[in-house]
């Protein structure tokens, strides 16, 4: 039986060596190469230089982080499936990594059982989610009720693609005053810009 292959990518050098270490102490498990950026993984897959099975993807990374790379993926034709490595439980962008296709969550200090359970599992086209995720992932999202009646008036604006200037005009508000409330929407939903927030909004049941 073919060996599955697998990608990594991690600005950490120590962690992709560690990650490495790992999978090949398996027998059916092959590492295929590593990156240390977003950015650059995204260029080996436009040139058609990724030929593995299983990439695991760093969710924090400096320039593009997870939820980036998966956003740039969708347009992509890729043969491969995502497992999102993290080393925090960011219920948000983990969620938001799941709506973009990643088929896994691990925590970075995964044993190797583990790691190797949940590549073998994505390859066979099952989801997996690590136990200590699993709790906060799948319960209800709290996000919205965080949010204010014109937060959430803001976020389906957003969602539809509506500038500052805009949203401003349909609310009767000042764009002064919108482009404040939209930099404390971004910190109630955990998100770097309107792409993310887009995203999170379409997550939650906005911007349909």
């Amino acid at each position: 039986m073919a060996k599955i292959s697998v990608y990594l990518v991690d600005d950490q050098a120590l962690v992709r060596q560690g990650m490495q270490a790992l999978l090949s102490l398996s027998d059916d498990i092959i590492c295929s190469g590593s990156c240390g950026s977003g950015s650059e993984f995204i260029q080996q897959v436009q040139l058609n230089q990724i030929t593995a099975d299983i990439v695991l993807l760093d969710m924090r990374m400096p320039e593009l982080d997870g939820v980036d790379v998966l956003t740039k993926l969708l347009p992509l034709a890729i043969n491969f499936k995502v497992i999102i490595l993290t080393t925090f439980n960011d219920t948000a962008k983990l969620k938001l990594a799941l709506e973009l296709g990643a088929k896994g969550c691990l925590l970075k200090d995964v044993d190797l059982e583990e790691l190797i359970d949940a590549v073998q599992q994505v390859h066979r086209g099952e989801l997996i989610i690590q136990d200590e995720l699993a709790e906060t992932l799948l319960n209800p999202d709290p996000t919205l009720d965080k949010l204010s009646t014109r937060e959430k008036d803001i976020l389906k604006l957003i969602a539809k693609g509506y500038s500052n200037k805009e949203i401003a005009n349909t609310l009767y508000k000042a764009e002064g005053t919108i482009r404040n409330s939209v930099s404390c929407l971004l910190a109630k939903l955990q998100v770097r810009d309107r792409t993310q927030a887009t995203l999170k909004a379409k997550a939650l049941g906005f911007g349909d």
